[in-house]
């Protein structure tokens, strides 16, 4: 599944390919995504005009000039791709083609299905069923160690597993947990009540760097993820414990382990992380 930086680096592009443009016509094809498109989708589209991009989470927030906003979430297998001069082709699995009035295009294509699309007027963004829930993002000045403690204190679940959820922060997905957690040298096992103030603090930084370094490098690709060019992220290089297991660990040599955490894979040394 895409992470946060994944998404924002498709945000970056849609950032620098379709600012000004004015869409003139949609596609739809016959299957639904994860759920049912809303009602007068394309004709919402049509003659509107792109005027910002922005990100929260995971989802992708495509603002048009008349205060309503194309929301996307790309799901596990979803992508966004950008052609310059669209041909009218379709590929399997397109499910959403966008056509612009200099016939450049978006197409949003997914194999599983489970993304899907919106649209929303500014105003119900707050109170949107996607978005009304959803905590500080990871990368902002507010999630710090005195906002973190007071969202732990007596939580007695594994620090990886409530650090992956959204109402205590936003976007900090399986990889970067891992990876967060190695140079935090802390158990992804621990309880999050019993992480010391100074270990919360050297996480948070930790996060922050991590996930700015993967945007930097477009991402992490490990199965389906590209950018809006169709480039993979170059961040799966750098990975310290993710999908190493039985590597030796590249501090101190000890073969790194895998469990399961809630259905989820976690890597970790057991030597460097107690």
């Amino acid at each position: 599944m895409p992470e946060l930086p994944e998404v924002e680096t498709v945000c970056r592009g849609l950032q620098e390919n379709i600012i000004g443009k004015k869409i003139v016509k949609s596609w739809l094809s016959e299957k639904n995504l994860r759920f049912p498109y809303p009602e007068n989708f394309i004709n919402k589209l049509k003659n509107r005009y792109i005027v910002q991009i922005s990100r929260r989470a995971r989802y992708i927030l495509i603002h048009m000039d008349n205060q309503e906003i194309l929301l996307i979430h790309l799901g596990m297998t979803g992508k966004l791709n950008f052609y310059q001069n669209y041909d009218n082709h379709k590929i399997k699995h397109d499910h959403i083609i966008i056509r612009f009035s200099d016939n450049s295009a978006l197409i949003y294509n997914d194999v599983r299905r489970f993304g899907f699309a919106d649209i929303l007027h500014i105003s119900e963004q707050a109170d949107h069923k996607m978005l009304k829930d959803l905590a500080l993002e990871p990368l902002s000045e507010d999630f710090n160690v005195q906002y973190l403690q007071k969202k732990l204190a007596g939580k007695k679940m594994n620090i990886k597993n409530i650090m992956m959820d959204n109402k205590i922060v936003v976007g900090v997905g399986n990889i970067y947990i891992n990876e967060s957690l190695f140079l935090s040298r802390i158990s992804p096992k621990k309880s999050a009540n019993e992480v010391k103030k100074e270990e919360l603090d050297m996480l948070i930084k930790n996060i922050k760097n991590i996930l700015q370094k993967a945007i930097n490098k477009g991402g992490s690709t490990l199965r389906d993820y590209q950018n809006l060019d169709g480039d993979v992220g170059n961040f799966q290089f750098d990975f310290r414990v993710y999908g190493r297991e039985d590597k030796n660990c590249v501090d101190c040599k000890t073969k790194i382990q895998r469990i399961r955490q809630n259905g989820r894979s976690s890597f970790f040394c057991p030597s460097c992380q107690r």
